[in-house]
């Protein structure tokens, strides 16, 4: 059953800022359509990362322990991590938890919300939930995985945490009503606070209900009243980019994934024509595009010809000889790109090198450019 035939649709955070920040066509595909969203590598660790923490806190295993069986649990690690990044992550992440906890303070975990508000459902599950009656302070903290920290005013996230929690409490929740981000792959210094105002709190209700009106003024029997982002970026990580390429192309899903072998002997077959079809099809744009001598503007930037840098040639005995003077390794600058034969030109204050070199006169390359943002 689709999410808006539902006699009480229920909303999370990520299904809303995946129609309102991500994409719509992706929101359509997964909870309109109920596609499989097969899980990425960020994704696995948060969801290990934030198993682990479940343990420490709501049932008492050491960070080695939750960390063993978190990976466990989901068959093995994504490739390049290892499963003492995982131990360090959870044990800097509950060090740091423990700063905010005294005698009297109350911790808890995943705490399952949810909230009926004007516009529909919304549920939530916290991280972590300081309760300080002594300070008459509550601090709610969310954990980012990722490698690259932010603001905690910036989060909607965190607000709508916040607005929600609120409600549960009937309103009370002390007169220090704090938000935290902590961020164990980095520094702590990194961690961001956010102070849960009135007006913090209703920007983020306004934003939740705002997004599901717009959510429930979409056709849901209609893909093309669900928009696709024009963010190319957005698109390479989008496990149904290619169904917003082709859909379902001669009767082959357009995401290439096959229910049988008969299936996949056909899309692999309908590759390799289509390969055929996309070289012709750029050999006439590009042909276009040079007689023309005008480029082609699409959404998002333009189909031109990028000039390339010319590369510097010095013959091998000159490199050796001058490599053996001033105590280099020549193989450092046998390479086609020339990029460090070029940093030896510019560092030879003498000019030596620089009246030995003769430069390639580079080719014309014919690619998409994205527009500056």
């Amino acid at each position: 059953m689709s999410l808006l035939t539902m006699t009480k649709p229920v909303y999370s955070y990520s299904r809303l800022s995946m129609f309102s920040e991500t994409c719509e066509r992706q929101f359509y595909h997964k909870y309109i359509e109920g596609r499989p969203y097969p899980p990425n590598g960020p994704m696995t660790i948060g969801k290990i990362f934030h198993a682990a923490m479940e343990m420490v806190i709501g049932q008492g295993y050491s960070p080695e322990e939750a960390a063993f069986f978190a990976i466990h649990e989901a068959n093995g690690l994504p490739e390049g991590e290892r499963d003492f990044y995982i131990t360090s992550m959870v044990k800097k992440a509950y060090a740091r938890l423990k700063a905010f906890e005294n005698d009297y303070s109350d911790m808890v975990s995943e705490l399952h919300l949810t909230v009926e508000t004007d516009a529909g459902l919304i549920q939530l599950y916290l991280d972590i939930v300081i309760d300080n009656p002594i300070e008459d302070e509550v601090l709610i903290c969310d954990f980012k995985t990722s490698w690259y920290p932010y603001e905690a005013k910036d989060s909607k996230q965190l607000a709508l945490y916040a607005y929600l929690f609120k409600k549960m409490r009937g309103e009370m929740v002390g007169s220090h009503f704090k938000g935290r981000l902590i961020f164990p792959r980095c520094p702590e210094d990194s961690d961001t606070e956010v102070i849960f105002t009135d007006h913090v709190l209703k920007e983020a209700k306004d934003w939740a209900c705002n997004t599901i009106q717009e959510i429930e003024r979409r056709d849901p029997f209609n893909i093309n009243d669900w928009a696709m982002t024009t963010d190319r970026g957005k698109c390479e990580h989008c496990p149904y980019s290619t169904l917003c390429a082709g859909g379902m192309v001669n009767g082959l899903p357009g995401d290439g994934i096959a229910k049988n072998d008969e299936e996949a002997a056909k899309i692999g077959e309908f590759i390799l024509i289509q390969e055929k079809a996309l070289k012709r099809m750029k050999e006439g744009l590009k042909k276009h595009v040079k007689n023309h001598k005008n480029p082609i503007s699409i959404k998002g930037g333009k189909w031109d010809f990028v000039a390339g840098d010319p590369s510097p040639k010095i013959s091998i005995p000159i490199l050796k000889q001058f490599a053996e003077d001033h105590g280099l390794d020549v193989n450092d600058v046998l390479t086609q790109d020339g990029k460090a034969l070029k940093k030896w030109i510019e560092g030879d204050e003498s000019g030596f090198l620089k009246a030995q070199a003769t430069w390639t006169n580079p080719r014309n390359t014919f690619k998409f450019i994205e527009d500056q943002k």
